[in-house]
């Protein structure tokens, strides 16, 4: 009992400071708050789990540590992974990578800058959504998902499920639910986009993203344009019948050039290696082609399209 009292009156039975590590959408404060801790707590009378399931009883904590080292308590946190954020019947909601969505209570609004926004959409089309991200955590992770400021349908004449993402950096990227994953692509495409304000095309299909003219994705552009075309029908009509047979003399061309190709002739280098960065595909440096493997195709990477070309 001596000893008891000794140690609780003592100042060696106290923490001197408190470390927080791993938390982004809960402050410092909030967490010593739920766990009940400050430089006042006596370790020895509030055992460790009983602080972890304090702390993980906060709905975006995914997992919490508590571990002292001297007179410093130390809190390791780990939090869900949030795809965006979207507001239903005037409440904020988080849609995090696995489970329910998570209600954005007032005192927390001014954390949600750290998600992007998720309007548009249906419960079922964010339940997809979500579905995509979790396929694909690997390469859909924080990382990516913090360069997203919003995500929003865009419904396209031959694909109703398309997604317009805005970035941080005011580039655009449309794609398909099948093709999101291509997304984790995009940061090794800025050197190559030269910081301006540039529309991306995510294709899965063919294994491409492709840089296009944002007026393309404009529906008010869109108009004009058609305006223009029927304008202009007559001597498009025209042109078009000299490049059609133009493009034919050419077509003639490369089909009598691959004819004297022999066909194993690029299966001749001896540097074929897989480039994860482009999608499993293998890459010869002396020939700069990339081959697919599973269709028996070679592509040369296009520079001033950002897509993959077909070479015969």
């Amino acid at each position: 009992m001596s000893s008891f009292f000794v140690y609780f009156f003592s100042e060696d039975s106290r923490i001197k400071a408190l470390v927080c590590t791993g938390n982004t959408f809960y402050s410092d404060a909030e967490l010593y708050q739920t766990a009940k801790i400050s430089t006042q707590t006596r370790p020895l009378l509030t055992p460790k789990f009983v602080l972890e399931d304090r702390l993980e009883s906060l709905p975006l904590v995914q997992s919490a540590s508590v571990y002292q080292e001297g007179k410093i308590l130390k809190i390791e946190i780990t939090e869900q992974t949030v795809i965006g954020y979207y507001v239903s019947n005037n409440k904020n909601y988080a849609l995090p990578l696995e489970g329910d969505p998570i209600e954005i209570t007032e005192d927390h609004l001014e954390n949600i800058v750290h998600f992007p926004l998720i309007a548009g959409f249906t419960k079922k089309q964010r339940q997809n959504l979500q579905k995509q991200f979790q396929e694909h955590q690997d390469v859909l992770g924080k990382e990516i998902i913090e360069k997203i400021a919003e995500i929003v349908p865009y419904e396209s004449s031959y694909d109703a499920n398309m997604l317009q993402i805005t970035m941080q950096d005011g580039n655009k990227i449309y794609t398909s639910l099948d093709s999101l994953y291509m997304l984790s692509n995009y940061t090794s495409l800025l050197s190559s986009l030269q910081g301006e304000n540039a529309c991306l095309f995510l294709d899965s299909e063919n294994s491409a993203i492709e840089k296009v003219n944002c007026d393309s994705f404009d529906p008010s552009k869109k108009e004009e344009d058609k305006k223009e075309q029927e304008s202009e029908e007559n001597s498009e009509g025209e042109e078009a019948s000299e490049e059609t047979a133009t493009t034919d003399e050419s077509l003639e061309e490369d089909a009598s050039a691959a004819e004297e190709q022999p066909e194993d002739y690029y299966s001749t280098a001896t540097d074929w290696v897989v480039d994860d960065s482009a999608f499993g595909m293998q890459y010869s440096a002396a020939l700069d082609l990339y081959y697919d493997p599973g269709t028996s195709t070679y592509y040369r990477w296009n520079e001033t399209t950002l897509s993959f070309d077909v070479v015969n």
